[in-house]
């Protein structure tokens, strides 16, 4: 978790192995892969772009779909390609087809800038750290340093661990990017945040390093080469139920803090590990 590590990511390609479903693994560098919408469960109405905005919270249960395959995150009593105690985690279905194995519940840690859990209202991207449990199977989303074989593009292997061990970091998540059209936002600079998250990347990853414009733009530079635009709502940073989709880098979760959105539209996100 933290800085460093990978995005929560998939592509067209099916694992070779096991359920047979596309690959869903972490990936280091800016994809659109690594795109994901927040959207209501299945038992719920479906996402309506004319209701007010829902922010994610901690304990909302939500679909998240793959934003450039509109497949659903899902997991299920399958083994995991590599750490087969683990349930493998895939993307299945699409916007009509689905069920309750693509259900997953957020589970806030805490957040660097508010604190403990309980000062924590609504998700925030970059400082919320995030756990995403399965509602069905009771498993939490992971991704530490299995990697995969080549069939996988050696990228790292995401499952879904059984037990429920709160302090481990690989199961920590957190969104480095949030859109939503329907709120209106501005570009702000990073330090304007907060120096919180720059000492933060810098602890975790030496090399993370912010371009002189930076203070202007808003862009920052990771040692892959990676650049992020920050984006604020000029009301408050938080994520709202809205479609959303993320871009990222890191380990860190890819979507966004609205349920209901896209990333170039409506809400979109990245997450990281």
């Amino acid at each position: 978790m933290g800085w460093g590590g990978g995005l929560l990511h998939s592509h067209v390609q099916t694992f070779p192995v096991g359920s047979m479903q596309q690959q869903v693994t972490c990936y280091h560098y800016k994809d659109e892969n690594n795109d994901w919408t927040i959207l209501p469960r299945w038992d719920e109405p479906a996402y309506d772009p004319n209701a007010p905005l829902r922010f994610l919270k901690d304990g909302d249960v939500v679909r998240l779909r793959h934003s450039s395959t509109s497949r659903n995150l899902h997991s299920h009593p399958v083994p995991a390609p590599v750490t087969k105690l683990n349930h493998e985690v895939s993307c299945y279905g699409n916007d009509t087809v689905g069920d309750v194995q693509d259900h997953w519940r957020v589970e806030v840690v805490d957040d660097i800038k508010r604190g403990a859990k309980s000062h924590v209202d609504k998700i925030h991207s970059l400082t919320t750290r995030l756990r995403i449990r399965h509602a069905h199977l009771g498993c939490y989303l992971r991704a530490a340093n299995a990697v995969l074989p080549q069939w996988g593009f050696k990228q790292i292997e995401v499952s879904c661990d059984k037990e429920n061990n709160p302090e481990d970091i690989h199961t920590h998540w957190n969104v480095e990017s949030h859109w939503n059209d329907r709120r209106q936002s501005k570009q702000i600079a990073f330090l304007c945040d907060g120096a919180n998250h720059l000492i933060q990347c810098q602890w975790a990853t030496p090399n993370f390093i912010v371009h002189p414009s930076s203070a202007i733009s808003g862009t920052l530079t990771s040692p892959c080469g990676r650049r992020t635009t920050l984006w604020f709502p000029t009301q408050t940073s938080s994520t709202s139920w809205h479609p959303h989709r993320s871009i990222g880098h890191f380990n860190t979760l890819d979507f966004a803090c609205v349920v209901g959105g896209t990333p170039n539209s409506n809400t979109t996100s990245s997450a990281h590990r």
